[in-house]
């Protein structure tokens, strides 16, 4: 009894299973705590503090639940404020916006790199990498200056496509690496049939990129629902701004913005994008695993 077998040390560390097993339960126990810390906690704070009178986020300390005294819904009415309105409806037009069109580009772009064959393809891929190298308050202000020239400054289009342009070298990517995977013998049988390749593209390729369309969207839904540096250099004027700018220029011009208001609207533009990526995380998790990127 208790000696260890040669088996029962061939685990992956080189550890018996036994022991690498408890090591995996102590690991998975620590990154849920770490998780719960960091993103969970976060989120219900603001959601029990957005539930609080200003009275009692001011003088209450710190409490896990709203005091029946302290308990309020009216903090939620700073929804129905015109600016608040009107920065959602801009975040939701330019989000929808940036989606699709990192969709659409991203889709002809990658079944470009995938199926035809062209000069240095391969320096191309990895020149769209270099997006990635620049920060968003360094690509921001040449492109104020640009904007400003072609007109696209204070416009809903011109965020669109700065924030298409910032999530294309990632979807492109993905849909090259996606598409690399279909058959192209399901191509070739449409051609011998009499499709065209535009009619190949649309009724077999599009259909089974499914999940890497999804990861693609949810990548550019992120980023641009939650984006702040463009959208505070590109749209300067109150009328055209987005959620997140708008909400720090109420803060900064208004008295009368408590925290409990900001912690409401924050609730609803962190809503959103939890929906989004809970309903399709399994397009996602296809998206990115399945077809191997």
């Amino acid at each position: 009894m208790g000696t260890k077998t040669e088996s029962d040390r061939s685990g992956t560390f080189g550890l018996d299973f036994r022991t690498e097993d408890k090591l995996y339960r102590v690991a998975l126990g620590m990154s849920a705590f770490i998780f719960f810390v960091f993103i969970v906690f976060p989120i219900y704070w603001v959601f029990q503090s957005s539930l609080k009178t200003r009275n009692a986020i001011q003088t209450g300390g710190i409490t896990w639940f709203p005091s029946s005294e302290g308990f309020t819904l009216s903090n939620y009415e700073v929804l129905f404020n015109s600016d608040v309105g009107l920065y959602l409806l801009n975040s939701v037009i330019v989000t929808l916006g940036t989606v699709l069109s990192v969709i659409v580009i991203s889709l002809v772009a990658g079944y470009g790199l995938a199926r035809i064959q062209f000069n240095h393809k391969a320096n191309f891929a990895r020149f769209l990498l270099f997006g990635y190298m620049f920060s968003p308050i360094v690509l921001g202000l040449p492109l104020y200056l640009i904007w400003q020239d072609l007109g696209l400054l204070n416009t809903r289009i011109g965020l669109i496509i700065a924030l298409t342009a910032i999530s294309m070298p990632f979807s492109v990517w993905l849909m090259w690496k996606y598409i690399q995977t279909i058959p192209r013998a399901m191509e070739e049988s449409a051609w011998v049939a009499g499709a065209s390749r535009w009619r190949t593209f649309r009724d077999v390729v599009v259909p089974q990129t499914q999940p890497a369309m999804i990861a693609a969207a949810l990548f550019a839904f992120a980023l641009a629902w939650s984006d702040f540096t463009f959208a505070r250099i590109l749209l300067p004027q109150n009328s055209a701004t987005t959620f997140a700018p708008g909400i720090l220029r109420l803060i900064n011009q208004s008295y009368s913005f408590a925290w409990s208001d900001m912690m409401a609207a924050s609730m609803l533009m962190t809503i959103p994008p939890l929906l989004f990526a809970y309903f399709l995380q399994s397009y996602l998790l296809k998206g990115f695993q399945i077809r191997s990127l």
